[in-house]
């Protein structure tokens, strides 16, 4: 060996020199795992810390095990060179003893099967485990050494391992290793440093970073150790946000490490390839041929990704691949520096194989970069119904540019793309001056799509009144549109069925809020069949919404929460808590809840929607449907100043909404009216109420039995019945207000001591209430209620579990047989008697009925009742509510 072979073997087996670094006690552990393998593999890109990482652990466990460290360069691809670097380390390792036979091997020109058993028998007795480090493996190219160290794998002793530190997986039988279980793999995921690691790399350079700073450093570097190391560098003290926004592919340290060590290496073809394809964020091998007019597409990337070249696959299959930012932001730098010209063209290739494979967001992003303002039009009219996806925001933020062109260079095209903008950040005012600006180009728009064009209007037009509360307008809006749909070719709206549904779907809201409650219904099954077979998702979830809401008003409670819990978990589950297509399940499950007198969960349901829809940029029908719920529910409570208030904010939030329907505001007045009498001034309920409507709707119906709830606190019993009567009769299909009806005539019936009729009134209540757990009217009325209820209970009614709790008292155990006869009309009339002096005669007198027929109903009820005497029955009768 000569003393320059010498002297270069001696310095590649010398471990490197360590600066005080972060640890990394999980790198280490994986190292660790490696003891007792055949080989440990670290493969990664530059940069990424393989070097460091494993010297580090070396220098951790040098007393645990001998080590031989071997730093090969390109003068070590020969078998000669090779081996003699490995040997050398292993003699320096302290691992062999001093008569063992490796101290006197030479390598010679040649190091084949022979010279490797030479090899193996000396090290068959090592005193203790080595550890051969291979810094650089990749350098190593030579088929006859990857040859003889393939066999070195196949028999290595069990006392050896080796840990190879490569930028790309060196041509090896790894696969047998690997399913033999004896390989372990360190790659880039595992080297990169984790958000935490990060954070005390740049604590150690004497910079603590709000989470908003390093959030930015970490996406951009992916935790790529020479990119934390160079930002933590170039970093000023004094302007820590600027130094932040620097770190890019263009920045002059990173720049020139990414060109030395990634950019200069590549073949002239490759280079080429990664210029152009990185213009997208991702690439997939078909994508980057239509970029690159080349046909190997698939075959660069997945060499590149191998090589680990700072490409990287998105997928098991290896389909879609990204670049690393960084080098991806100085790929995009160095082609807008040597070819400009070409980048528009490039972005055009981009568009045209998005649109014909399915990404049409992407087409638009890329035709509007190539500044083809057409293509990006006729796109953006193609997958328009993407605005009420979830897509929508990215379909909203691809629009941006155009959407702010329209301001400068106003045309049909930009004006829709501002629609569609505003209407995502829930802008309306700005998306209905764009729509009446967009009508005036319309007759610039091509022929063949100035029909889709002019839909496209009138659903923005509609989607304003909607959000606005104008409900009597949204109706009209959307009936045109669909009189559009009729009258057009299908040729000439490819996506009239999408624009159909949508405007079913907001024909039943708008039905909704304005009580034509069978057409909403119809309207809103309608909508959702249309929208499911089309996949809308969203859309389907305000349909959904809606007609859990509808449920709920109309008293299907049980229907109601099933359909608004479900859908809610499924918001919850996929982040669409924000989404103005779910905000009326909270509505319909508060409208629930109170129903059923849970005032507790009721609040908390109101208070989330509330929450949800706050801003002055939200559906303002639902937010007002919140604000009177939060009314019923605070008089639910018996918080009659929390309702007062409630009912003050619903006032002012009307006084905001102009074009709010009649129906509703009556809906808010019945609130606020229920407030009133809970306050103790039923005068101004009766006020603030009026006349009742002729109708038969939702709000008709609250209107009437508030009306008459504040008659019975004022004394006016007399107009009472007037009210409620035509409540009774077939057609009114609002099951709550139904039943607080019957309530309240049952009321009226005891106060004017007809107490059939007053059983009668309850049974009907009570019957109506029990199958979908109607409780608030029940308990709303309170105390009025419990001696007709008691003597539900009694005459032994049809749903005794359902009223004991309303009750508060069980049914009477001494009952013989736990059932009582039931005592006719007109004995609960001579009933009420039997407490007073008045004799039979005289009963009879006032009744207008013969003695002989009173004391026949005397001997009736004493043998209904168990008793034998009146003074027994006055006690008896009292002891079950009768009295």
């Amino acid at each position: 060996m000569t003393t320059a072979t010498h002297a270069r073997t001696t310095a590649a087996t010398v471990l490197p020199a360590l600066a005080e670094g972060v640890r990394r006690p999980r790198l280490d552990a994986l190292l660790d795992r490696g003891i007792g393998h055949t080989l440990t593999l670290v493969s990664a890109g530059p940069g990424f810390g393989k070097t460091l990482t494993v010297a580090s652990w070396v220098r951790r466990r040098e007393g645990d095990h001998a080590f031989g460290w071997i730093a090969l360069d390109q003068t070590d691809d020969s078998p000669h060179s090779f081996w003699s670097a490995m040997l050398a380390a292993i003699r320096a390792s302290g691992g062999v003893a001093e008569e063992s036979a490796l101290n006197d091997l030479i390598p010679a020109s040649v190091f084949g099967a022979r010279e490797v058993d030479t090899l193996l028998a000396g090290l068959a007795n090592l005193r203790r485990r080595l550890v051969l480090v291979f810094d650089d493996f990749h350098l190593i190219t030579n088929p006859e050494v990857l040859a003889s160290v393939a066999l070195l794998l196949e028999r290595l002793p069990e006392r050896l391992t080796l840990v190879m530190i490569t930028r790309a997986d060196p041509v090896l039988p790894l696969h047998r290793v690997r399913v033999a279980g004896q390989l372990v793999e360190i790659r880039s995921r595992d080297l990169a440093f984790t958000r935490a690691e990060a954070a005390e790399l740049f604590a150690l350079e004497g910079f603590r970073l709000r989470d908003d700073q390093l959030d930015i450093l970490y996406a951009r570097t992916e935790g790529w150790a020479a990119g934390l190391r160079l930002a933590a560098m170039s970093m000023d003290h004094h302007d820590v946000d600027a130094s932040v926004e620097r770190v890019t592919g263009s920045d002059r340290a990173i720049a020139e490490y990414l060109v030395g060590e990634v950019m200069l290496r590549l073949a002239p073809d490759e280079r080429d390839f990664l210029l152009h394809t990185s213009v997208v964020d991702r690439v997939c091998g078909d994508l980057a041929d239509a970029i690159t007019g080349r046909a190997d597409g698939q075959q660069v990337l997945e060499h590149l990704q191998s090589t680990n070249t700072f490409v990287t696959a998105l997928d098991s299959e290896n389909r879609w691949f990204k670049f690393h930012p960084l080098l991806r932001d100085l790929l995009r730098h160095r082609l807008a520096l040597e070819q400009r010209d070409r980048v528009p063209e490039l972005h055009r290739r981009v568009a045209a194989w998005m649109a014909a494979n399915d990404s049409p967001i992407e087409s638009v992003r890329s035709s509007i970069k190539a500044g083809d303002w057409d293509r990006a039009g006729r796109t953006m009219l193609a997958c328009i119904p993407l605005i009420l996806s979830v897509q929508a925001p990215a379909l909203a933020k691809a629009l941006e540019p155009m959407a702010r062109r329209a301001n400068e260079v106003p045309s049909l095209y930009e004006l829709l793309a501002a629609c569609a903008f505003h209407m995502q950040r829930r802008d309306y005012s700005a998306m209905r001056r764009d729509t009446t600006e967009a009508r005036e180009y319309l007759d610039a728009a091509p022929p063949e799509l100035r029909a889709s064009a002019a839909l496209l209007i009138e659903l923005f037009e509609q989607a304003g009144c909607r959000m606005t509360g104008d409900s009597v307008r949204q109706i009209e809006v959307c009936r045109g549109i669909l009189r559009m749909l009729d009258e057009t070719p299908r040729r000439e709206v490819p996506l009239a069925r999408h624009f159909r549904a949508i405007a079913v779907n907001n024909l039943g809201v708008g039905q909704l809020w304005t009580d034509d409650i069978d057409a909403a219904e119809r309207s809103l099954a309608d909508a959702q069949q249309q929208l499911q077979d089309l996949g809308m998702e969203l859309a389907m979830l305000n349909a959904g919404s809606y007609h859990a809401l509808l449920d709920a008003m109309v008293g299907r409670c049980r229907r109601a929460e099933r359909r608004a819990r479900e859908a809610l978990e499924a918001v919850d589950r996929r982040g669409w808590g924000s989404e103005v297509q779910g905000m009326a399940l909270h509505l319909a499950l508060a409208l629930v809840l109170s129903t059923r007198g849970h005032a507790d969960h009721a609040t908390k349901a109101v208070t989330r929607g509330l929450a949800a829809t706050a801003g002055a940029h939200t559906d303002r029908a639902i937010r007002l449907g919140l604000a009177t719920a939060a009314v019923e529910v605070a008089v639910l409570r018996g918080d009659a100043q929390a309702a007062l208030e409630a009912d003050a904010r619903l006032q002012a939030g009307l006084a905001r909404t102009p074009g709010t329907p009649v129906r509703m505001r009556r809906w808010a007045d019945a609130a606020g009216a229920s407030a009133l009498i809970l306050a103790g001034r039923p005068d101004e309920a009766v006020d603030r109420l009026g006349a009742p409507a002729a109708d038969r709707g939702f709000s008709a119906a609250w209107q009437r039995v508030w009306l008459a709830r504040a008659l019975l606190d004022t004394g006016a019993l007399h107009r009472m019945d007037a009210v409620l009567r035509p409540m009774t009769e077939p057609g009114w299909q609002y099951r709550e207000p139904v039943v607080f009806a019957r309530l309240l005539l049952a009321v009226l019936a005891e106060r004017q001591h007809r107490d059939g009729i007053a059983l009668a009134e309850l049974t009907a209540a009570v019957d109506l209430a029990q199958a979908e757990g109607i409780r608030r009217p029940f308990l709303l009325l309170g105390d009025r209620l419990t001696g007709v209820l008691r003597r539900y209970l009694v005459l032994d009614g049809a749903h005794p579990a359902f009223v004991t709790p309303l009750v508060g008292t069980e049914p009477d155990p001494q009952r013989e047989d736990g059932r009582l006869e039931h005592l006719t009309e007109r004995e609960l009339i001579v009933l009420k008697y039997l407490p007073t002096m008045l004799k039979a005669g005289e009963i009879a007198d006032d009744l207008f009925v013969s003695v002989n027929t009173v004391k026949a109903h005397l001997r009736s009820m004493y043998r209904k009742l168990g008793v034998s005497n009146r003074r027994e029955a006055v006690e008896r009768a009292r002891a079950l509510g009768l009295l």
